[in-house]
């Protein structure tokens, strides 16, 4: 049974370039503040606000940081009378808040038209940091970021594919509905002397409505000058993997303020790999690090970009969750 899902909103500031297949974007709440109230119905075939009727969110750069920026929930599934474009269209945005898709791709279970999207995600930047986004697919894009000034520190931006987990009842999708969570990928960072960034999932979840995006899980497997989880507090050390086609790995949990947790992968950075999801978000349950029974509101991955000496790519050249649920289970 495939999944209903709740649509993400994301800001815009700029108007997306389409060279085919790209759709509009939405509106968003600000960094790190989830709006959980339902968006209202549209009736236009791609039914978004017009960009006049939006307002580009804003903020000051914090640094040291390893956080992302706004989860994007949405509320409400929105219909649509028009396709959806395919994986191998091309698409490309500079907006700060600049979106391809939603995407019909194969290779993440559930994905279905309506939940999968690569974004740039410009959340953070400061004067003078630009980044363009070229996506194919959420399994093929690059962004041709310059993260500025030199040597900064914060995540300025999180260019990523998105899925959307959260259902048509506005909850998250109980992890334990899942007879596994598999997920590979394979990146370039191209990374220089100068550059501070890393790859990384980020993970939101929740218990129930009213915790929606409540909790976030990062999972760092490449990262160039930003040493142990960012400077975040290390807190346990557990291996995962040795079935499913995932290695046998040890990661470094980390703690980032009061609640980011980091898995970070202790023995180096590998930039093509297997990771087991589920596993490591059920040993954060089974420890305490998690609220119990709780369950996914969004899997993204990307590049927190820090900064760059100069225009810099980054590459996503594979990516793929396969998570088949339980017997007898919807997930």
């Amino acid at each position: 049974m495939k999944r209903k899902r709740i649509w993400p909103a994301i800001a815009m500031s700029a108007t997306i370039v389409v060279l085919a297949g790209c759709g509009p974007l939405i509106p968003s709440a600000t960094p790190h503040s989830p709006k959980t109230s339902p968006r209202p119905n549209a009736t236009s075939a791609f039914p978004y606000p017009s960009p006049s009727s939006l307002s580009p969110t804003t903020g000051s750069p914090t640094t040291g940081s390893p956080t992302t920026g706004s989860p994007n929930p949405s509320p409400t599934s929105p219909s649509r009378t028009s396709a959806s474009p395919t994986f191998g269209a091309r698409c490309a945005t500079s907006a700060t808040n600049g979106r391809c898709g939603p995407y019909d791709y194969a290779e993440i279970t559930g994905s279905g038209g309506s939940d999968t999207f690569v974004q740039n995600n410009i959340w953070n930047a400061n004067s003078g940091t630009t980044q363009t986004l070229t996506a194919s697919g959420p399994g093929s894009w690059s962004v041709v970021a310059n993260g500025q000034p030199a040597g900064y520190t914060g995540v300025q931006t999180y260019p990523d594919t998105q899925e959307i987990y959260t259902r048509s009842d506005n909850t998250p999708d109980p992890l334990s509905g899942f007879s596994s969570i598999i997920s590979s990928f394979s990146e370039n960072m191209n990374a220089a002397s100068g550059t501070s960034a890393e790859a990384a999932f980020d993970i939101w979840l929740g218990q129930s409505s009213s915790t929606n995006y409540a909790n976030e899980v990062m999972i760092w497997n490449d990262q160039a000058n930003r040493g142990s989880c960012g400077g975040a507090k290390v807190l346990a050390n557990a291996s995962f993997g040795g079935s499913n086609g995932v290695p046998q790995q040890n990661w470094t949990l980390c703690k980032w303020g009061s609640s980011e947790l980091i898995w970070y992968l202790t023995s180096g950075n590998e930039s093509s790999g297997v990771v087991d999801v589920l596993s490591m978000l059920t040993w954060l349950e089974s420890h305490g690090d998690l609220p119990a029974n709780s369950g996914v509101n969004q899997i993204q991955y990307g590049f927190e970009i820090c900064s760059t000496p100069g225009p810099e790519t980054f590459t996503v050249s594979q990516f793929a969750i396969k998570s088949p649920c339980n017997s007898g289970a919807s997930c």
